[in-house]
Parts: C-alpha cells; sequence; structure tokens
C-alpha cells in the first residue's frame, strides 16, 4: 500500500497508463469509463486532470478546450480581484482557515496557502448559495494540493464540488444529518459510545467536523484525496458524498478497538481529530455494507 490511500505500485502505473491513453488520445473523453476507473483510487499525477473532468470544469468533447479555458481563466481572476478587496470576506477566511490542520499544512508551501485563500475568498465573495458551511474555506487546502501551480483549475474545481455540496448537503440541514449520526453511532457502536460518555466527550466535539468537511480535517492527507476519488466518481449520490455518514461509521469500526482501551479524555479526542493512515478501499466497501445493514434492520 501507499499513501494513496491501498494502491500497489504497480497497479498504479498500469492504471497510469490507462488514464493517459483515455485523456490524450481522442477529441472526445469516455466519462462514464473515467469514472469507473476513478471510483477505486486516481494516480497522485492525472488526478488534477480526472478531477476536472468529474467536477465538470473540463468537458468530455475537447474540441473547444483552449476557448472553454480562457473564458474561465478570464472570469476568475475577475471575480479573484473584486474578492480579494473586501476586508470582511477576508477576515472571515483567515479565521476558518486557522482551524485547518498539519497533514494540509505538510503538503502546501507558503505560496500555496495563498492561494487557498484567494480561491476561499474568491468563492465565498461570489457564491450564489445563501447559506454557506461555516468552515467552507477548510474544504479548499485538498483542491490546490491536487491542482499544484493551477489557481484557476483549484478555484472551478473545487466550485463545481460545492455546486454538489449545497445540493446533497444544504447547511441547513446539518443538525439533522448529526443527529441522525450520532443515533447510529449509538446503535451499532454502544460499546464505543459508553467508552466515550464516560471520558465525557460529545459527540459534537468530532462528529460535527467529521460530517460537515468530509473528514478533510481528520484523515491523512492521502487518505482524504483517496475518498474523495470516490465521492466524485460515483455513478449516483447515494454512492457519492450521500455514502459519507457510512464511511465515518466504518472509519468509527476500524477505530474502537483503540478507542475502547483509551482512558483520557484528551488521548479519545486527539484520536478522532487526527485519524490514522487507513485503506480506503476497505473503508469504502465496509461503508457499503454498513449502509445495506442499516437498511435491513431499518434504523433510519
Amino acid at each position: 500500500e501507499d499513501e494513496e490511500g491501498g494502491w500497489a505500485g504497480e497497479r498504479m502505473s498500469a492504471t497510469l497508463e490507462e488514464y493517459k491513453d483515455m485523456l490524450m488520445g481522442d477529441t472526445y473523453v469516455d466519462l462514464p469509463r473515467l469514472r469507473n476507473l476513478a471510483q477505486h483510487g486516481v494516480p497522485a499525477e492525472i488526478r488534477s486532470e480526472v478531477w476536472k473532468y468529474l467536477l465538470e470544469v473540463s468537458r468530455p468533447d475537447r474540441s473547444e478546450e483552449v476557448s472553454y479555458a480562457k473564458k474561465l481563466v478570464d472570469n476568475y481572476w475577475e471575480m479573484a480581484q473584486r474578492s480579494h478587496k473586501d476586508p470582511r470576506v477576508l477576515r472571515t477566511v483567515k479565521g476558518q482557515l486557522r482551524q485547518s490542520t498539519p497533514q494540509w499544512q505538510a503538503v502546501l508551501d507558503s505560496k500555496d496557502r495563498e492561494v487557498v485563500e484567494r480561491v476561499a475568498a474568491c468563492y465565498i465573495a461570489n457564491s450564489l448559495v445563501t447559506l454557506l458551511p461555516p468552515n467552507v474555506a477548510l474544504m479548499v487546502p485538498p483542491f490546490v494540493a491536487v491542482c499544484t501551480g493551477q489557481e484557476v483549475e483549484a478555484y472551478y474545481c473545487f466550485h463545481g464540488f460545492m455546486c454538489i455540496y449545497s445540493a446533497l448537503m444544504p447547511p441547513e440541514e446539518m443538525g439533522l444529518r448529526v443527529a441522525r449520526f450520532v443515533m447510529l453511532f449509538k446503535v451499532i457502536f454502544p460499546e464505543v459510545n459508553a467508552a466515550l460518555e464516560e471520558e465525557e466527550v460529545e459527540p459534537n466535539e468530532w462528529a460535527v467536523s467529521w460530517l460537515e468537511v468530509l473528514l478533510c480535517r481528520e484523515l491523512t492527507a492521502g487518505n482524504a484525496l483517496r475518498l474523495w476519488d470516490s465521492y466524485f466518481a460515483a455513478d449516483t449520490p447515494e454512492d457519492g458524498l450521500l455514502l459519507h455518514p457510512y464511511v465515518c461509521l466504518a472509519v468509527m469500526e476500524s477505530l474502537q478497538g483503540t478507542l475502547i482501551e483509551l482512558s483520557e479524555r484528551s488521548e479519545m479526542l486527539s484520536t478522532l481529530q487526527h485519524l490514522p493512515a487507513m485503506d480506503m478501499e476497505h473503508v469504502i466497501t465496509q461503508a457499503q455494507s454498513i449502509r445495506d445493514e442499516v437498511r435491513v434492520r431499518n434504523l433510519l
């Protein structure tokens, strides 16, 4: 396994060639085939190109690629200039990013971190969504890490992602999503729940972040990107972002032995907020099994 979340090197190189053939060969990209491949993880070397197709930044018909890309560039810099003059937006972004976690600081240099601020400010200032997630800027670093040196692409990938996120996970329903998740957690993992309750670790101290920013604060950078590959490539919302609560339960399943053995509140919180490296392919498979079990048992 490697840091990308469970891909062996030999499989990676073979898959990389498949991706290159698909993306650089014809004038038309076979999007269903690309989604099918990407569901099992995307090699880091080509992830930015793949995400652009999955998030509808690039069009499958490549014949108009150059003129369309130029239009995106012009639009972005016009919006970025406006947003960078708004002190309220900049304060909001800086406040949110103070909560960002070490794994993204490690993969982003100082220039990248400036790009994160600009992309987040541009999105917040120009968003047509009336209610944004309170920590929306914390979901920007993965896109800047993937689209290295491609600020415009990072912005439009993030924008495409937020269109999906806002439609499937509206912020006004976050309270309900957390309540449902906590209920399932207590039913499926009663021993873990009892251990956390004994040390007075409240679900709101970890579950809200897990759900709200899709584990990108808690997982290692490689694991988060691998998970998001599957979310973006999914054929249906049920196997994409709507699978996320079950992914969180699958993560909890792998942590349960560790958490039950801990006796300090601070150690429990640290474990929940800084997750160990995991085989994300296994986690996603487990998430689908847990979802099926929840349906069979009629728990929701």
